[in-house]
């Protein structure tokens, strides 16, 4: 498939990915970055199949570098030349993944390689691929399997080994594998009806008219999408900003808070701003909402969206979570803090390679610094919501015994309609989703107030 004069699809997708790689962006906004740069007349055939090589290369990428350092020998994956190693990552991925004929995958592959690279590394690629189209990953994967089980979960499964052991730990090994296939499982999408513009049954009878098969959730303005003959992105209601898509248990958060219209609401990790537009709606538009981030690029696609969904009672606020203060205090705060996002691999495989114990000890401090920045913005009685959408106890319970114990805060005994509850002293009065067991993303929420 030929783009532009020089630039092959297996180019585009190698950018897409070493952009995930580097710049640590979702592979949507990758994507989007590169395509700028393209044109021809089988661009947006072309972004399709990209966008799909991208996301299943890093869903699979673990079980794709156990091919590749399989009958790598004597180095591994990692040590090559990051641009090189995402050339045989795609070739492995369309021999072993997509059946591409190996023959058309290699000459791909290497074609690529002499343009980037030179002759002798064209010869290195070119071994490779033939032995990679011969490597019997069955049989490979059951030797794996009688030596090291933990292992042979994170490759057949394509997850961190940390995450699999964190998962047997807090689940037991039946429902760890479970909640390991299910993050594997195709992504379920949630639409929320914009209540500035519209309800949820004229939002029901709308998609239905489109041929688009909806049920109703425990979250009272989001439906569940079963099917569809029309991507619900391409309907004219969404782009006039009637409905948004946003996750099922991302979209509890603004009900739990509960925020009134006349209050003033401070969120402090705002950006992508789903939550800040949900509470905003749920105060039509009444009151002030301070939504502040530390991602100056990200509050500008807010304030786009803000115009889209008809959103007026929200201040964008340039600033940092863990230390903005502002002269007034706040009635209710939304502190949906960064995580170690591993709630959401189906949704964002990417995610699952970029943390470590070490990363996710660093994002733990911010998210205590943040909880204690939100006890000093809090008016006394004032209520907050703290969420992530992390799967770990550290994170969460422990972060929530950290506000009680450190930070001042009370945990507030709320009735949640649906869910499961969480682990500790607190287990009973918190809030956990799993996407095994609730179709959606593993996701934590507890309310807390200021006493």
């Amino acid at each position: 498939m030929e783009l532009f004069y020089r630039v092959s699809f297996q180019e585009v997708v190698a950018d897409a990915l070493s952009l995930v790689e580097e710049r640590e962006l979702s592979s949507k906004h990758a994507l989007e970055r590169v395509f700028k740069r393209v044109a021809g007349r089988d661009r947006d055939k072309a972004r399709g199949l990209a966008h799909a090589y991208v996301f299943e290369i890093e869903k699979w990428r673990a079980k794709i570098d156990f091919i590749i350092n399989s009958v790598l020998k004597g180095s591994k994956v990692e040590d090559l030349d990051p641009y090189l190693a995402n050339l045989l990552r795609i070739g492995t991925f369309e021999i072993h993944f997509r059946k591409v004929p190996p023959a058309i995958a290699t000459d791909s592959i290497i074609r690529v390689v002499k343009e980037r690279f030179d002759f002798s590394r064209a010869k290195f690629v070119n071994a490779l691929m033939h032995s990679i189209e011969k490597f019997d990953v069955d049989k490979a994967l059951k030797k794996l399997k009688e030596r090291d089980r933990i292992e042979w979960l994170s490759i057949r499964f394509s997850h961190p080994r940390w995450y699999v052991e964190y998962a047997i730990e807090l689940l037991g090994y039946d429902e760890a594998v479970r909640l390991l296939l299910s993050n594997n499982r195709p992504q379920r999408y949630y639409v929320r009806a914009n209540l500035l513009k519209t309800d949820v049954d004229s939002l029901r009878d709308y998609l239905e008219e489109n041929g688009v098969r909806t049920a109703r959730t425990p979250v009272p303005d989001v439906l569940k999408v079963l099917d569809y003959k029309t991507p619900v992105t391409r309907l004219n209601w969404y782009r006039e900003g009637k409905f948004v898509i946003q996750d099922l248990a991302s979209a509890y958060v603004a009900h739990v808070l509960a925020p009134e219209p006349g209050e003033r609401v401070l969120d402090l990790a705002a950006a992508p701003g789903s939550k800040t537009f949900h509470a905003a709606a749920l105060m039509e538009n009444r009151g002030e909402i301070v939504a502040v981030d530390y991602s100056y690029d990200r509050l500008m696609r807010m304030r786009e969206k803000m115009k889209l969904l008809g959103i007026k009672n929200v201040k964008l606020v340039h600033a940092d979570g863990q230390s903005f203060k502002d002269r007034e205090k706040f009635d209710k705060i939304i502190l949906d803090a960064p995580c170690s996002s591993s709630g959401t691999y189906r949704q964002f495989p990417e995610v699952k390679w970029r943390f470590n114990e070490e990363k996710i000890k660093r994002i733990i401090s911010v998210q205590r610094n943040m909880l204690r920045n939100a006890y000093e913005n809090l008016r006394d009685g004032g209520e907050m919501t703290y969420s992530t959408c992390s799967v770990r106890i550290d994170e969460d319970e422990e972060n929530v015994l950290f506000a009680i114990n450190r930070a001042g805060l009370e945990l507030v005994p709320y009735d949640f309609s649906w869910g499961d509850r969480g682990f500790l002293e607190v287990g009973e009065k918190v809030f956990r989703a799993w996407t095994h067991r609730h179709d959606c993303n593993s996701f934590f929420i507890a309310k807390m107030r200021k006493g």
